[in-house]
């Protein structure tokens, strides 16, 4: 399932699932000698206001507090862009599952039980819920 969502309607959803659900992050980027990543239980700490537009200043950010194994972390903040929106897209988890004789098998299995909120390419939120529970949320 994909959406594209404003600032506004996506941290309004994630507001929803993380009442319900435990959600973990993982953020990564790109650099120029390779990659970083962030990753640990996620918390909204604040989403933007009923306004539907951009125009007052810091009523366009969702702060996301990312904590770690002790409880520390970072936050993470989201800011929406005038006219622009955030591709989401929700699927069901996929993994490769290792064999007795340890050699990986080519063969992708569906876990049914959680699923893969993916913001871009870039944050990726995992729930343990089923997609069904997922899209009855969001809607």
């Amino acid at each position: 399932m994909k959406l594209e969502l404003t600032i506004f309607e996506l941290g309004q959803i994630l507001k929803k699932l993380e009442k319900k659900y435990k959600l973990d992050l993982l953020v990564k980027s790109n650099l120029s000698g390779g990659w970083m990543t962030i990753k640990g239980q996620a918390s909204i700490e604040k989403i933007p206001g009923l306004s539907l537009d951009c125009t007052s200043r810091g009523n366009n950010i969702i702060d996301i507090k990312v904590k770690d194994q002790v409880e520390q972390g970072a936050t993470i903040k989201l800011t929406g862009a005038k006219d622009k929106k955030f591709i989401l897209d929700i699927s069901s988890a996929r993994y490769k599952e290792l064999s007795k004789n340890k050699c990986l098998s080519n063969e992708i299995k569906v876990n049914n039980n959680e699923c893969k909120l993916r913001i871009d390419e870039n944050m990726i939120f995992t729930i343990k819920a089923s997609i069904d529970e997922i899209k009855n949320i969001i809607k």
